[in-house]
Parts: structure tokens; sequence; C-alpha cells
């Protein structure tokens, strides 16, 4: 049994909904304090994936969805602040990861436990349960932004590797699959 497509009404709503929210994050992040002088809110994913395990900044750039070059920059940042170490890979001792020092450690128990009780009071009208079902559909609904956004990079890897068409053959162009953002 297959599931029915998203009606157009519901797109909508979802489209609109989440536009309003991504902008209304920014407004509040503009207005946030800062928690440490040397962290801006665009070093947040930086410190949050480090506090799981340390990572290569290759990796760690992957995982929080930016460039390397971007993502090194911030690093030494962080470095310079005194809220990552860089040490040997365990794995390659000629590689280096980076993991949180211990003044970064507790920046990320402090921004979390702040953050959690901001959500507290943004749900304090909420059941549990709706709180837990949102919860779990905004798990699900960014698995599958994930997953989008891995399919758009190997089809545009797929398309980069491709040889350009030949502009005398007859045969039709592929659609662009491009996605603005």
């Amino acid at each position: 049994m297959s599931t029915p497509h998203l009606d157009r009404p519901t797109a909508d709503r979802v489209s609109l909904a989440l536009v309003r929210l991504v902008k209304l994050l920014k407004s509040m992040r503009q207005h946030a304090p800062r928690i440490h002088p040397a962290v801006d809110s665009t070093a947040y994913p930086i410190l949050f994936t480090l506090a799981d395990e340390p990572h290569r900044v290759s990796v760690l750039a992957e995982r929080v969805h930016s460039d390397v070059s971007t993502v090194s920059r911030q690093v030494s940042a962080l470095v310079t602040h005194g809220l990552l170490d860089k040490v040997s890979d365990a794995d390659d001792g000629r590689a280096q990861v980076v993991r949180l020092s211990s003044e970064g450690e507790a920046l990320v128990d402090r921004i979390r436990k702040d953050r959690n009780e901001w959500f507290r009071t943004l749900l304090d009208d909420w059941t549990p349960e709706d709180a837990s079902a949102f919860a779990t559909h905004l798990e699900r609904f960014g698995d599958a932004l994930e997953t989008s956004r891995e399919l758009h990079l190997r089809r545009r890897r797929t398309s980069d590797d491709e040889p350009a068409p030949d502009p005398t053959s007859d045969a039709p162009a592929a659609p662009d699959t491009t996605v603005e953002h």
C-alpha cells in the first residue's frame, strides 16, 4: 500500500509555516545574548557535534553541512579561545582531530541547559504527549530533509562528472534538477 502524496493545501501550510519558523528563529538569534564572547551562533553546530565525539575537520564539515574552509576557520577561532583542542588522531597519528576542551564542554552544557529551559517555556502549555509527538515529527522531517539533501548532492556530483552534451546533437537536453535555496 503506497502513501498518498501530500495534497497542495497541506504542502502550502507546511511550506509557509517552515518559512515563518526559520525567519522567527533568525530574528530570535539576532537578539539572543552572546553566551561566550568568542562564539557566535554559527559555531554552535560545531560545538554540539564535537560533544558526541572528536572529528577531523573534514568530517566535522560534512556533519555540520558546511565547507571545509569555513569550518577550518571556525575551528581555529574556537581553538584560539580555548574551547576546542586539536589532538592526534588515534587511528592515524599523522592526522589531527578536534575535540571539546573542558571549557568547551562546560559551555555546551550551559548552552544546552539554557536552550532546554527556553524550549520548556515555549512548550509550557503543551501536554507531554504533544511535545513528544512534535519532537518525533521534527526528527522525522529532519531525516527526510537530510535524505533529500544527500540525493541532491549525489545527483549534482553525477551530473558534474558527466561530459557536457554535444551542441550539434539533436537529442533533447536533460532537465535541470538544480534546486535554488
